[in-house]
């Protein structure tokens, strides 16, 4: 029942502080910790934005401690805002600032305590905080990371084992678990002077909270690309050599050797992996299925050194010109590999081969000759795939043009404090007679996106929003959009 209190609260003020527009509070990404050791520090997050705020405003809590915004500023990395010399005044867009970083000590006795945080004379946060001793948050601690460790393998154990195995290796989870029983078994023996430096070391140990898959693709024959082909590394991995006047001749013939020799399968996961710090890390990994019946010569896989590339068994891997490869014959019949860098199922760098010596080089137009009478084999299938294709493409754009006009601004500000706070900008910075490219570049500097900038901008002075495509369907969408009215 307190929580829904202090909601209300907290939504009170915030419209309270949006009517005076000196600056506005939102509850969404704001938080405050109500359990503290003793003497500990106020740990608490305030999304925050400012309209010609004073420099001189203070955050001041009902405990006495209290910190000046100019000076609050100058520990916040990434806050970017507008000063106006003449004023002394701020302007800004929401951020989020850690208030620990302004070190408001809690009380130095355990109990409970009514406490109040306010900034510029107007309520914040009004909180019941409870202060215990230290070795009952070591406690705490050590039994909240063994509930998300759990909860972590529960959502681990519900993939494919040999994801299991990618996940559990490159998130360390064996490591954390290691971790976490060491220092539970250094509190148990430990004296109250050791306590902090072990309530310090259990704050080291992230551990992801929440663990989602966001993108898949399923059983994708794959293919090498040309441009991922390099036959110098070939040449050094695999033996063999090529007339360098030859080298688009060779690429050819490999990538027709491989049609003729291998299938492969290829399965793409993202994986999204959230932290309790609100840290994100996005893993992608990708599950190769070869089909092997067809081939007659010793090949290789190869990938570029990607740098952080984690595979679910232990191979026999070999490093040379930024490539890893290992030999197919190690490979049972499936190879599973992580990354996290920026690589989907379209342009991963891989590529397999075999010795140069076992390629056999077509001459220029050869290798499209050799496609042809495929292709016109299957003229009558692209005809009708192309068919629905443009089908669903109507009816897709005639979808998305409709949701455009009704969701577009929903859209670029999910938080409507968002849209007010860029529009009350553009209205004083045209009422002082601003050019508008000078606006256009202060909005930049405060990190609001170009299509947020070019949406306010022509909203305010009436012009057409960009994007938004009338012809050759206008009639169409204005129909659906009347129906969606009644």
């Amino acid at each position: 029942m307190r929580r829904r209190i202090f909601l209300i609260l907290v939504f009170s003020v915030f419209l309270i502080n949006f009517t005076c527009a000196e600056f506005s509070f939102s509850d969404t990404g704001s938080s405050i910790n109500t359990e503290y050791g003793i003497s500990d520090y106020l740990k608490a997050k305030v999304n925050i934005s400012f309209q010609d705020e004073p420099l001189n405003s203070t955050f001041r809590d009902s405990l006495g401690n209290s910190i000046n915004l100019s000076l609050l500023l100058t520990k916040i990395p990434n806050f970017n805002y507008i000063i106006n010399q003449t004023t002394n005044k701020i302007t800004s867009n929401f951020h989020v600032i850690q208030l620990d970083v302004a070190n408001f000590s809690m009380p130095d006795t355990i109990g409970t305590f009514n406490y109040q945080l306010n900034f510029s004379g107007r309520q914040i946060f009004k909180e019941e905080i409870k202060v215990i001793s230290i070795d009952k948050s070591i406690e705490e601690a050590i039994k909240e990371k063994y509930e998300i460790l759990n909860n972590s393998r529960a959502e681990i154990k519900k993939l494919d084992v040999s994801v299991q195995k990618v996940l559990n290796e490159r998130l360390n989870i064996s490591s954390l678990e290691n971790k976490l029983n060491t220092l539970e078994n250094q509190y148990e023996s430990a004296s109250s002077e050791e306590y902090e430096e072990i309530l310090a070391n259990l704050s080291e140990i992230k551990i992801p909270s929440t663990i989602s898959e966001i993108a898949e693709a399923n059983s994708i024959s794959f293919y090498p690309k040309k441009e991922n082909i390099d036959l110098d590394a070939l040449k050094t991995i695999a033996g063999g050599d090529y007339p360098i006047d030859q080298e688009n001749e060779y690429i050819d013939g490999l990538i027709l050797w491989y049609q003729d020799s291998l299938k492969t399968k290829l399965t793409f996961k993202e994986m999204s992996v959230l932290y309790d710090s609100n840290e994100e890390r996005i893993l992608r990994i990708f599950k190769f299925k070869f089909d092997k019946r067809d081939l007659k010569n010793e090949a290789y896989f190869i990938i570029e050194d990607l740098g952080d590339i984690v595979f679910d068994e232990d191979y026999s891997l070999g490093n040379a010109e930024g490539y890893i490869y290992l030999n197919l014959k190690d490979i049972s019949g499936e190879l599973l590999l992580s990354t996290e860098q920026y690589v989907d199922f379209l342009s991963i760098p891989v590529f397999i081969a075999p010795s140069i010596n076992d390629i056999s080089p077509l001459e220029a137009g050869t290798y499209i000759d050799a496609q042809k009478e495929n292709k016109i084999s299957k003229w009558v299938l692209f005809g009708l795939i192309l068919f629905l294709l443009l089908l669903i493409g109507v009816v897709a754009y005639i979808i998305i043009q409709a949701w455009y006009k009704r969701k577009y601004e929903n859209y670029l500000f999910k938080n409507r404090n968002n849209l007010f706070n860029i529009m009350a900008y553009i209205q004083n910075a045209k009422k002082r007679g601003m050019p508008r490219e000078d606006i256009i570049k202060n909005l930049k500097k405060s990190n609001w996106k170009k299509e947020q900038i070019n949406y306010a901008l022509n909203k305010y002075e009436g012009k057409k929003i960009a994007g938004i495509i009338e012809r050759p369907f206008k009639r169409v969408l204005e129909n659906i959009e009347k129906s969606s009215q009644k």
